[in-house]
């Protein structure tokens, strides 16, 4: 009697762990296993965060009032910029989407192919060593030199830069990339991740530009490792970059002579263009500069139907009321063709002594940029630029790595 109760529940535990483990289409189903043990963190990133439970992922997206200057074409933010994905493990099935999940997108997960359209996609997936999944990337000026062999070998295709208004529909069908990352920086480009999932396929909005700091752009390494179950290796990267910035920033950090930094670049219209807020005002003050339009509560950005500005918009006559006390200027003008007259630009200390740099020191004849490319997620490099050219003596062998001298042409 003793051996047939063992017996009986022994076959009791079996029957039990098959019904737990199959469900209705096949798939495994046991939430109670946590399938992803090394979860992210997400410290610094405040538009988008995830939330681990067992065989799935929560992540949610979104961009407050105020990242960017609105227009006819922004004028809901919140709405515009808000999203919900369920990350599921590849085998297991779904939760069932309903309360908070109602609205969810579901993708499975790790991916296998990829595409992309962010101008610094192939920086992230270079680090998180992930390269091989790419099937399409935004347009085929990448800076890289093996993706842009892969273009040429027709391994890769072009869905459509992030500054266009929407992604290239009709490649997307023929390469039915499993994830689709799409900068989303407007209405209308947000308009672009519904209609790509209209048509069955997984689009996902990227918006790291949003963030206020480079540490929080930089963490968006992360959310695209979601998608792969990468999040060691992401975790890895970031640890790495941020101890590099760190420590730079340390170096000037006692400093007490500070010159003043202004990055903008200047229009036809008579307004300049700058940075006020974001990852690079950032970077100008941890560089030991001060940046004479700097402000927290400022816009990040004007946002336009196709995308980003390059920061926000001041008339000539504020910046010109700031001009004796500005010693470097940064801007992506590789010359001085758009500025205002010599007369105007002579008041700026910057100007004078020709302390007045552009970002593309690193382009190819095909028109890549490695600024675009590279910047975002590699703040250490922009960082020792601005600091060797701040602070020279606490730099003193650093070669530049982004910067070069802007051509005077007027």
């Amino acid at each position: 009697m003793r051996y047939l109760i063992i017996l009986l529940s022994l076959v009791l535990l079996a029957s039990c762990s098959s019904n737990e483990m199959a469900s209705h289409d096949g798939k495994t189903k046991n939430s109670s296993i946590d399938h992803f043990p090394d979860k992210a963190s997400i410290d610094y990133a405040k538009n988008f965060s995830v939330s681990y439970h067992g065989n799935y992922k929560v992540v949610k997206t979104k961009v407050d009032y105020g990242a960017a200057d609105q227009d006819s074409d922004s004028v809901s933010w919140a709405n515009a910029f808000s999203d919900m994905m369920v990350l599921v493990q590849k085998g297991t099935p779904a939760p069932p989407l309903t309360g908070e999940l109602a609205d969810a997108h579901v993708v499975e997960i790790p991916v296998s192919t990829i595409a992309g359209n962010a101008d610094d996609a192939p920086t992230r997936f270079i680090l998180l060593k992930e390269t091989d999944k790419l099937v399409g990337l935004g347009h085929d000026a990448v800076y890289d030199s093996v993706l842009r062999q892969r273009f040429l070998n027709g391994e890769l295709k072009p869905i459509g830069p992030s500054w266009h208004t929407g992604p290239n529909l009709e490649m997307l069908v023929a390469l039915k990339p499993e994830v689709t990352l799409l900068t989303t920086a407007s209405l209308t480009q947000a308009e672009g991740v519904k209609n790509t999932r209209k048509l069955g396929l997984k689009a996902v909005p990227e918006f790291s530009w949003s963030e206020t700091s480079y540490l929080g752009q930089l963490e968006w390494i992360k959310y695209d490792a979601l998608f792969l179950n990468a999040e060691v290796e992401a975790t890895k990267v970031f640890n790495e970059i941020k101890s590099r910035c760190d420590s730079l920033a340390a170096l000037v950090e006692s400093k007490t002579e500070l010159p003043t930094a202004m990055w903008g670049m200047h229009g036809k219209s008579g307004n300049w263009t700058v940075r006020s807020n974001g990852a690079i005002a950032e970077l100008l003050t941890a560089a030991g500069a001060i940046n004479p339009f700097g402000d927290k509560d400022a816009a990040i950005t004007i946002t336009l139907a196709n995308g980003l500005s390059e920061g926000i918009s001041i008339s000539d006559e504020i910046v010109l009321g700031k001009a004796r006390e500005i010693d470097f200027i940064f801007s992506f003008q590789s010359t001085t063709g758009n500025w205002p007259t010599e007369n105007y630009m002579s008041a700026f200390p910057a100007y004078r002594n020709h302390d007045l740099y552009h970002h593309f020191q690193k382009f190819t004849d095909y028109g890549g940029y490695d600024w675009y490319q590279t910047a975002p997620m590699r703040p250490d490099l922009l960082l020792s630029d601005l600091v060797s050219l701040f602070h020279p003596d606490v730099l003193p062998n650093h070669e530049l790595y982004f910067m070069e001298r802007i051509e005077k042409v007027n």
